[in-house]
This record gives structure tokens, sequence and C-alpha cells, in this order.
């Protein structure tokens, strides 16, 4: 079968660079309280556009089988249900990674001839699954980086919570609890965890990071997550992963010749240096921005000027500091720079 592999300028193959190994064991973490309750997503505009999301492009991010559960077709029947009770005006699109041939297959296999549900295969390339870049390439239209897609009539959901919308909406049964995918170099091992809601961040890190270790936590991951240090916080819907990352301060002999052992890291491992105007950035950035160009004219003091060249596109995947050879914290320079227009 012809593959439909869709994608964009730039970005890059964290799964390819990054492949991690999870523990198949699900751990059942409880929550101290009373757990706290999924809260069934109200729609005051009309929707016109489903998008399901199973492309993840994060190796941290959480793995479809662990909401499909190998039974691709059950799955697809919930959603068959949701269209008809909650969107039955709507088309449905299922953006599905590439990588797993049989549940594309079995996709369209189950959408036929149906006019209201449509199939995309698309390269598990990061960042193809940010709500930008997905609605632009299944739906060829434009929308900013963190502007609501509701009010254009667009909803995207990823499959948890299509999982979770049948089994309270149409099911009638409570949702109180969800995944989430744990991983990084400073746990004892990646694992998959079912966590009530409402446990904070402490209870389920307890007996799962390594003794002896400094590390730094991440909710959603390092690139477009955000770092946490206060650990009572707790855990609601919106969080998909935990990344625990050792903070090594200490250089590699000949990294060259050890590749195997490279793993993701915070360490800045030296001090940063100039731009050496590799033009890294450039190549990798997704909506075809000039990383560069905002940091010459943040290090003259334009900040302002630097807004002026669609800095307003940037999507912050993070890829321009992940890929800088001098360690510039480019993605932190742009995003100070766009808040100044915030502020007038």
């Amino acid at each position: 079968m012809k593959k439909e592999t869709m994608g964009f300028k730039g970005g890059f193959h964290l799964l390819d660079a990054y492949p991690l190994s999870v523990c198949n064991i699900i751990d059942e973490i409880s929550s101290d309280s009373t757990p706290e309750t999924f809260q069934f997503p109200v729609f005051g505009q009309k929707i016109k556009h489903v998008i399901v999301n199973l492309c993840p492009t994060e190796p941290w991010a959480l793995p479809n089988w662990v909401i499909l559960k190998h039974k691709t077709i059950v799955f697809l029947n919930m959603i068959k249900e949701i269209q008809k009770t909650y969107f039955s005006d709507a088309r449905l699109y299922l953006a599905i990674t590439e990588k797993e041939d049989r549940v594309v297959e079995e996709a369209r296999n189950f959408a036929g001839g149906e006019d209201w549900i449509r199939v995309f295969s698309l390269s598990a390339k990061y960042p193809q699954d940010d709500p930008v870049i997905l609605t632009k390439i299944v739906l060829g239209m434009d929308v900013n980086f963190g502007q609501d897609t509701k009010p254009f009539g667009i909803l995207i959901l990823d499959p948890q919570t299509i999982s979770a919308m049948h089994e309270q909406g149409i099911m009638r049964k409570d949702v109180t609890s969800r995944y989430l995918a744990l991983s990084g170099t400073g746990l004892r091992e990646n694992e998959i965890i079912h966590v009530e809601l409402g446990t904070s961040v402490e209870k389920i890190l307890k007996n799962k990071v390594r003794e002896a270790v400094t590390f730094r936590v991440f909710i959603n991951g390092p690139l477009r997550g955000k770092e946490i240090t206060d650990f009572s916080q707790k855990i609601d819907w919106s969080v998909n992963n935990i990344v625990v990352l050792e903070e090594k301060n200490r250089k590699a002999l000949f990294p060259m010749f050890k590749a195997d052992e490279l793993a993701f890291t915070t360490n800045l491992i030296g001090e940063s240096r100039r731009c050496v105007y590799c033009n890294f950035c450039d190549d990798i950035c997704p909506v075809d921005l000039e990383p560069a160009l905002y940091y010459h004219s943040y290090v003259r003091g334009e900040k302002h000027k630097a807004r002026l060249y669609n800095m307003g596109k940037c999507i912050e995947c993070g890829l321009c500091s992940f890929i800088c050879p001098s360690k510039l914290e480019l993605q932190k320079i742009i995003i100070e720079c766009k808040a100044l227009g915030k502020h007038e």
C-alpha cells in the first residue's frame, strides 16, 4: 500500500536519534487524596474539523500502543461513536505515524469509502505533531502558535482524550486517572504508569530516581515542556509525560568513538561560544525562520528589530537551541523578544 508521507522543511528525527526502550509492565499509582475527575470538554463554537493526533514525534511521549492496546478497530469504533454523538457535522482526520504500518492499514480499511473520515500517514519527524504544523498539513490552514483553534472550528485531540471522552461521555463512567510516560537518564528505568489525577510529582518519582545523582525534571519533555523544581505539583490531564535527566558536569573522552553511549542531556559541558555562522539553526527550523538573525539583533541590543523578521511564526519547538554547536540559548532569546510585543 502506498504511504502518504507528508512533511515540512527542517525538523529532526528525535525518535531515531534517541530510541527508548520502555518497560511494558504498567505501574498503578494512586493519589493521597480524592482524585480529580477528567473534565469533559465543552465547545462554545461549532466544530467542523477534528484531528486525532496519533503521530508522536518525541521519544519521551506516550506511545500509541498504551491507548490502542493493539486493538485499533476498537479505538476506531470509539471515534465513530464520538463523531456521531458530538461532531455529527464534522470531518475527522487521523494523523498516524508512518512507522506504525499496521495501524495505518487498519485505519484506511476502516475508513473505506466513508466521507466523514480521512487518514494521513505522516513522517514522525519532530515537530510534525505541533498544532501549527499539523493544521497546515492536514487542513491546509494557517494558525498562529499558541492560538486557540476552536474559534476556527478545529479541534485537535490525542488518543487518550478520545478514550476519556468515550468512557465518560458515552459509557457514563468517571475518568479519574491517566497514563503517563516516565523516562530519562535520571531514572532507574523508563516505564509507563497509570496515575490518578491530582497525584504529586514527588509521589510519582518516589523510588524511581537513581541514587546519588543530580537531576532535572521536565513536564511534557525538555523541548516543548517546562522544567519544574517544586515536586509537590499535582498531575492534571495536560501532563503527557515526565522526563528526568541526570545532570553530568563532566566531559566524555573521545565522544566520537562512543556514540552508542551518549544520551540526551541538559549539560552545557563547556562554555558557550560565539555564533560560528554554521546555519544549522536555519536549516533545522520547521517554519523556515532564521534564528541566527534574531541572535545577532539581540546581542546588538536591537530586540525590537528582531521582531521585524517574522518572529511571530516561531512555534517554540526548541530545535534551534538543540542543534546549536555554540550552545547558544536561541529559543530563550526568541521568547524574550516575542514577549516585548505583549507589553506594548
